[in-house]
């Protein structure tokens, strides 16, 4: 449930940037993958301390903060790839 929350948010982020910056494709790009690096992070925590981040297999309320710089690292790679595909798609749609 929460990946797909930060799903809908980073395509919805992404969007928005990209439609009010529509001739400054690298600099909306960046500017979505940093605020979707931001969003999706301060999330993560909200979650972790709501209870919403609960491990299936032990039951227990899942630790994020040892594995910080990994979760990190992939947020930003796939925001930044959901950044370059929702640009492209408004790209190609505003031709």
């Amino acid at each position: 449930m929460v990946a797909y929350l930060l799903t809908g948010l980073s395509v919805l982020v992404a969007g928005v940037i990209h439609w009010s910056a529509p001739r400054a494709f690298w600099r909306a790009t960046l500017t979505s993958t940093g605020t979707i690096l931001l969003l999706s992070v301060a999330a993560l925590f909200i979650f972790q301390s709501s209870g919403l981040l609960i491990s299936e297999e032990t039951g227990e309320s899942a630790d994020i903060t040892s594995s910080l710089l990994v979760v990190t690292a992939l947020v930003t790679f796939f925001g930044f790839l959901i950044s370059v595909f929702v640009g492209w798609f408004l790209r190609t749609i505003r031709s």
